[in-house]
C-alpha cells in the first residue's frame, strides 16, 4: 500500500498523508533590518516548534551552517558591505521538510554630495528666460528609496521620486525648469536628496542639502513714472526732471536736447521745450518725454492788475461815505 493512500472497499481514493504547516514556524526578530553601508548587523531566527532537528542561517556573509537541537540562532556581520545579501533561515523538520524565511535588508549609504547648478548655461541670468537647475547627487543607495527636493528659499517647489529598484549606490542628476523674474533677484536655489528608509531606519530621515545657488537677474530699466510729463516753469525758477529708473545691471542715463544735458538746472530764458531721458543697460533700454512750458510773467502781472484796481475801488467807497456823511450832520441816519 501507498503511503498515505487507503483504498476502500467502495473504490474511493482517500487521502490520509502526514502533518501539515499552514505557516512557517519561524520567527525573525527583527523581522527587517536597515543597515549602514559598513556598519554591523545581527537578527535572530526562533522557533517554538518540537519537531524539529535543528536550524541554521544560510548567507553570504554571517551564515552559522546547520545547529542541532536549538530553537535559536543568530545571523551576525561586523561589517556588512554586500549589497545584494539574502540572509534565509531555516529548520529542519523531523518529516523531512525544510521551511525557511528570508530577512529582508536594505543596504544604504549617504551620498558623497549634493549640489545645485545651471545645466548649459553661464553668463547672467535674464529676466523671462528658461533655464534648467540640475542637483547632482553623489553616490547614494538604495535610489527607490531617494526623494530629491527643490526650493526656492523656504518655498517648496517640486519632489522627484524613483522607482528603480537597483540596490547598489548610483549618481543621479534631476532637473528644474524655471523662468526667473526681477522678483527673483537675490533668490536662493537648494535642493536637497532625503533617504526616507521606513520605521526600521533612522529617524527623521537622512537629509543632505546642497550649498544655495545664489540668483541675481538681469532685467532692463522701468520707470516708476513711465508716461510722459508736462511742467510749467518761470524764469529764475529751479526745476527737477526725475528720470530714475530701476533696473539690473544699473541704468545709465542719457539725456536728448538742443541745450541741456543734465536733470538738474536753473533755466535761462531758451529752457522751454521738450526733453528725452533714456535709461538704459546691457539688457534693454526705455525713454521718456519731458515737455516744459514758459509761464507767461502776465500771469501775476493780470493778478495784481485785479488786486490794486478792487483796492482803489474800495477806497473811493469809503471817502465818498465820509463826505456824503459829514454833509448830512451828525443826527442823519445815513
Amino acid at each position: 500500500m501507498v503511503k498515505g493512500l487507503e483504498f476502500l472497499t467502495l473504490g474511493v481514493l482517500v487521502f490520509t498523508g502526514g502533518p501539515t504547516h499552514a505557516s512557517s514556524p519561524l520567527v525573525l526578530n527583527p523581522p527587517r533590518v536597515v543597515v549602514r553601508y559598513g556598519d554591523s548587523v545581527s537578527a535572530n531566527c526562533s522557533t517554538s516548534s518540537t519537531d524539529h532537528e535543528g536550524m541554521g542561517w544560510e548567507a553570504n556573509f554571517g551564515g552559522t551552517g546547520f545547529e542541532q537541537d536549538v530553537n535559536i540562532v543568530t545571523w551576525t556581520v561586523d561589517n556588512l558591505t554586500d549589497w545584494t545579501i539574502e540572509p534565509k533561515c531555516y529548520t529542519n523538520l523531523i518529516d523531512g521538510e525544510q521551511p525557511s524565511k528570508v530577512l529582508p535588508v536594505i543596504l544604504y549609504k549617504n551620498p558623497d554630495s549634493v549640489s545645485i547648478s545651471v545645466l548649459s548655461h553661464s553668463g547672467p541670468i535674464v529676466e523671462g528666460t528658461k533655464y534648467q537647475l540640475q542637483c547632482d547627487i553623489q553616490n547614494i543607495a538604495p535610489l527607490r528609496n531617494l526623494v530629491v527636493k527643490w526650493y526656492k528659499g523656504n518655498e517648496p517647489l517640486d519632489n522627484v521620486a524613483y522607482s528603480n529598484v537597483s540596490k547598489t549606490p548610483v549618481d543621479v542628476s534631476p532637473t528644474l525648469m524655471i523662468i526667473p523674474n526681477r522678483d527673483d533677484d537675490g533668490a536662493q536655489y537648494r535642493c536637497r536628496a532625503e533617504l526616507d528608509l521606513g520605521p526600521e531606519g533612522p529617524q527623521p530621515p537622512l537629509i543632505m542639502t546642497s550649498e544655495p545657488l545664489d540668483f541675481t537677474v538681469f532685467y532692463p530699466p522701468t520707470f516708476s513714472r513711465p508716461e510722459s510729463e508736462t511742467l510749467d516753469i518761470r524764469v529764475g525758477e529751479e526745476i527737477t526732471l526725475n528720470c530714475t529708473a530701476t533696473g539690473r545691471p544699473t541704468p545709465l542715463y542719457s539725456w536728448q536736447s538742443s541745450h541741456v544735458q543734465e536733470a538738474l538746472f536753473t533755466p535761462p530764458s531758451e529752457v522751454p521745450g521738450t526733453y528725452t531721458c533714456t535709461a538704459s543697460n546691457q539688457i534693454g533700454k526705455i525713454s521718456k518725454t519731458f515737455t516744459v512750458n514758459h509761464k507767461p510773467k502776465g500771469d501775476i502781472t493780470t493778478l495784481w492788475a485785479i488786486l490794486g484796481s478792487g483796492l482803489v475801488l474800495a477806497l473811493l467807497l469809503v471817502i465818498a461815505y465820509v463826505f456824503v456823511k459829514h454833509r448830512a450832520g451828525p443826527n442823519s441816519i445815513i
